[in-house]
């Protein structure tokens, strides 16, 4: 899960005030919190409990939950870990910020709780973070945004030894690094430190970038891949392609430094075996799949927000799939895991469509470092983060030469490039809607001065007023005299 996201299960607007300490902990974590409030850390149990002096308490839990999580197994593990850190409360469901994320509020005593648990799957288990945060009733709204800065701001470094480090099966001692993308700045993820990591994003054309990453353990026993540069947009192969010489395998260019290999569209359960199969597992002898599915969980709420994209004529669709496999890697088994995401785009009446992979991750690790691999993967992608001003100038560099195809192709390739600049073009808007169906937010927009705000999607109507006081009704009724209603954007 995001460090946003886990923010805005407590607080849909993060504003951070002052006298804040950054705690760094030998435990294994930093964080930052109020000066006077108190931090402590439970090493046997890895729970971190953060206490203020009006009896407030934000406790963060890192956990490896083995087998899959769904929403009810998720709210047992809530419930049942709640009750270890001495919680003790009738817990009810609140909105969900999105998928894999679960969330409660309750009362218990004279305190005000509201608790939140994120887990990301993997094909042996699931990496997941509890947060509670508590206050008394009448203070607990005043202390969203203390809770809030806090949950964002915890980090998991690896246990301090005072000395060198190692990691074992377990990951215990593992320390992490920030690793910033060396090629455009266009991101940065926490890695091992010490492990060798490789990548960035891969410029192949002013809207054709690629990223990707690529992690290996210093021993050279476990690798984690996320992406891969080598991999282009495809479209899909037509009889006018076909016509005009375009056949499967072959290289097309809508032009301006864009290729796209004519390919059929493959699903990511397909995917993913056939990407092990020829880069993954490469110089592995002995491969066998030992299991693959589809994701269909995964691929709903993103499908639900592109369904709605269809007013222009276009369609978009994802499907995701996983698969696990053995192999021998230098005469030693190894197991590895892989999910793959592929997105289609398309117009309506085209004779074709374009495709890509929009995810694809995973590992290939010694039989007895599967564990660390896994968690290793969890923490790379949760610690994710895009660079907001390379997104700023990608969009920009997008819409420009977007402008420029569009006015020169002419009509063999008019068919494709229509589509190609359609998911340009739809992508920014697919990420907003599926960030506020992940976060459980929505955006609204002041109609006076033209303002936009992201709130917690919990009320029909939202209303601001002459102190920046943002207010939330079922019904058209105001709030108050001075409040004036905003609009919310689909």
């Amino acid at each position: 899960m995001r460090t946003l996201a886990i923010a805005l299960l407590f607080c849909p607007l993060l504003v951070c005030g002052a006298a804040w300490m950054t705690h760094t902990d030998p435990a294994g974590f930093t964080l930052q919190a109020p000066a006077e409030w108190r931090v402590a850390a439970d090493r046997a149990s890895g729970r971190v409990t953060v206490t203020g002096p009006a009896r407030q308490q934000a406790i963060v839990w890192p956990v490896w939950v083995p087998g899959a999580l769904n929403a009810r197994s998720a709210s047992n593990v809530l419930a049942s870990l709640a009750a270890k850190a001495g919680i003790d409360a009738a817990w009810r469901p609140a909105p969900s910020p999105g998928a894999n994320s679960v969330r409660f509020a309750a009362v218990a005593a004279d305190r005000a709780a509201v608790a939140g648990f994120g887990w990301v799957p993997s094909a042996k288990g699931s990496a997941g973070f509890l947060y509670i945060a508590l206050a008394p009733t009448a203070a607990f709204r005043g202390e969203a945004e203390n809770f809030a800065r806090i949950f964002a701001s915890f980090r998991a470094t690896g246990a301090s030894t005072g000395g060198a480090q190692s990691a074992g099966s377990d990951g215990a001692n593992l320390r992490w690094t920030r690793w910033q993308d060396p090629r455009e700045n266009a991101f940065s993820l926490e890695v091992p430190a010490g492990w060798n990591v490789e990548g960035g994003a891969y410029r192949f054309a002013a809207v054709d970038i690629r990223k990707a990453v690529r992690a290996t353990s210093p021993d050279g026993r476990i690798r984690i891949t996320g992406g891969d540069q080598d991999l282009p947009t495809f479209t899909e192969p037509n009889q006018m392609l076909a016509m005009t010489g375009f056949r499967e395998g072959s290289w097309y260019s809508p032009g301006y430094g864009v290729r796209m290999m004519v390919r059929r569209y493959t699903p990511g359960t397909l995917f993913a075996q056939q990407y092990v199969s020829g880069v993954a597992a490469r110089g592995c002898a002995d491969l066998a799949f030992t299991g693959s599915r589809d994701r269909p969980d995964a691929d709903a709420p993103l499908n639900r927000l592109m369904s709605g994209l269809a007013a222009a004529g276009g369609m978009m669709q994802i499907r995701t799939g996983e698969t696990t496999f053995t192999c021998r890697q230098n005469g030693q088994p190894a197991e590895g895991y892989y999910l793959a995401g592929s997105l289609r785009a398309g117009m309506a009446g085209s004779p074709s469509a374009i495709w890509h992979v929009e995810y694809l991750y995973g590992y290939l690790a010694a039989a007895g470092q599967v564990s660390l691999a896994q968690q290793v993967l969890a923490h790379m992608l949760s610690t994710y983060q895009d660079n907001p001003q390379w997104v700023a100038m990608q969009q920009n560099v997008t819409a420009n030469t977007s402008r420029i195809v569009a006015q020169t192709q002419q009509e063999v390739s008019k068919i494709i490039t229509d589509t190609f600049n359609y998911r340009n073009q739809v992508n920014d808007e697919i990420s907003r809607r599926r960030e506020n169906s992940i976060l459980g937010t929505v955006d609204v927009v002041d109609p006076s001065t033209g303002r936009q705000f992201k709130v917690e999607n919990s009320s029909n109507y939202y209303w601001l007023d002459h102190q920046g006081v943002i207010a939330g009704t079922r019904t058209d009724t105001s709030p108050g005299w001075n409040f004036r209603e905003m609009v919310a954007l689909p």
